[in-house]
C-alpha cells in the first residue's frame, strides 16, 4: 500500500492529496489533538496510508558525506554521513571520533550539489538514528544553495 506523508503547518492544517487522481482535501486538527496515522480512501477509489508530520521546515533525505569539527576536537574533523537536511538543520551519522554532547557547537563541511557548504550548528538531538543539529546564522549563499536543493 502506498504511504503518503502529510506535513502540517503551525496552525495544524494540511492537505491530503490523492496520488492517483490529484484531488485534495483540507484537514485541520484542534490544539492538543493526536496526529494518528491512518488509511484514506479517495472518491476515485484509490486507497493509501497517511502519516502526519508537524515540522517548521520540509526535511529532505540526502546521501552524502562530509566532515564534523567539534569545538574541542581535532582540527581535521571526523567523517559524517548525511541522512537528511532542511532549511533549519541537518541529521547525520558520525563515523568515529569522540561523542558529541547536547547543545555543543560544531562546524560542518559538506557538498550540496555543486556548492561547498561550511557552517556552524548546535547539536539538539542524539539518538540511534543519528545526530540532529540546528544551523546557526547561515549566510545568503548557503541559504540559496539549501533552498535550491530542497526544491521538490
Amino acid at each position: 500500500m502506498e504511504k503518503v506523508k502529510i506535513y502540517l503547518n503551525e496552525a495544524q492544517r494540511g492537505f491530503v492529496v490523492c496520488q492517483s487522481c490529484g484531488k485534495s482535501k483540507k484537514i485541520e486538527f484542534a490544539e492538543g489533538d493526536n496526529f494518528r496515522s491512518g488509511i484514506v480512501k479517495c472518491t476515485c477509489g484509490n486507497t493509501f496510508a497517511v502519516t502526519f508530520e508537524k515540522r517548521k521546515c520540509y526535511r529532505k533525505p540526502i546521501e552524502s558525506y562530509g566532515k564534523c569539527f567539534a569545538t574541542a576536537g581535532p582540527a581535521e574533523g571526523v567523517s559524517i554521513k548525511l541522512v537528511d537536511i532542511s532549511q533549519s538543520g541537518i541529521r547525520f551519522i558520525k563515523i568515529g571520533g569522540k561523542p558529541l554532547q547536547l547543545n555543543e557547537k560544531i562546524r560542518l563541511s559538506f557538498l550540496l550539489g555543486d556548492s561547498a557548504i561550511i557552517c556552524s550548528a548546535t547539536v539538539y538531538n542524539i539518538d540511534t538514528e543519528g545526530i540532529g543539529a540546528k544551523f546557526i546564522s547561515l549566510d545568503e549563499h548557503i541559504k540559496k544553495a539549501l533552498g535550491f536543493f530542497l526544491l521538490p
